[in-house]
């Protein structure tokens, strides 16, 4: 991180400690008065930390893009290279987050979901799944510098995934066809002869005109000059 970033490991024991807020609450049977308490505290916190909001515009590389576009990558590990995103990122409050580990030429992690990503009884929410296999998919473009935006993300989901076990996830670079990247990943519980395919997708990636990217990222600071 650089001078302009906010200390990574204090934003991470923060980030860390909100998630484990998150989880109680969406499990919680506290009293009233307790509840109550939380509130109070938290609008405070909240409060306190409203004045160093950064205004964007946002990325998951870094809290303060340098000027043009990042395309230099000296890390392997998507979780230093995206460590604000939504699924694996240790400095952002709502990712659960998974660890991510590229393998030869796959991405594979092992993740036991907590409540607050349930959907069906006891089971993760389907667009939790599907937000998870983006990431999964994307990550490994990225990192193995063939990556794009997503163009279409196809989820086949073949069986409940449980919540509070580990479940598996890889994926791996299909085949590339002009600008477009094909990924595929599964999802699986259990082991031996109780494991079992929990849902798999397939991504179409696009490779984008650098002047697309540049373009959205001088409209977003515009706007927030403006």
């Amino acid at each position: 991180m650089s001078a302009e970033e906010p200390d990574y490991h204090a934003l991470a024991g923060a980030a860390a400690s909100i998630r484990q807020l998150i989880s109680h609450i969406r499990k919680t049977k506290a009293p009233a008065e307790l509840l109550q308490d939380v509130e109070r505290e938290v609008k405070d916190l909240a409060a306190r930390l409203a004045p160093y909001d950064h205004p964007g515009p946002y990325a998951q590389r870094r809290l303060v893009l340098r000027e043009g576009l990042d395309h230099d990558r000296d890390i392997d590990d998507p979780i230093e290279y995206f460590p604000y995103s939504p699924i694996i990122g240790p400095l952002n409050p709502i990712a659960p987050p998974i660890d991510f580990k590229l393998v030869g030429r796959e991405m594979r992690a092992v993740h036991s979901f907590d409540a607050q990503y349930n959907g069906p009884p006891n089971a993760v929410h389907g667009g939790v799944i599907a937000l998870v296999f983006d990431e999964l998919l994307g990550s490994i473009g990225a990192i193995l510098d063939v990556g794009g935006f997503t163009g279409t993300l196809r989820v086949v989901y073949r069986s409940l995934t449980p919540l509070g076990q580990p479940i598996r996830m890889r994926s791996h670079i299909d085949r590339e066809e002009g600008v477009k990247i094909f990924i595929k990943g599964e999802m699986r519980v259990g082991e031996g002869a109780d494991e079992r395919l929990c849902s798999e997708a397939e991504g179409i990636f696009i490779r984008p005109k650098i002047s697309i990217v540049q373009d959205a990222l001088a409209t977003a600071a515009g706007e927030r000059a403006g």
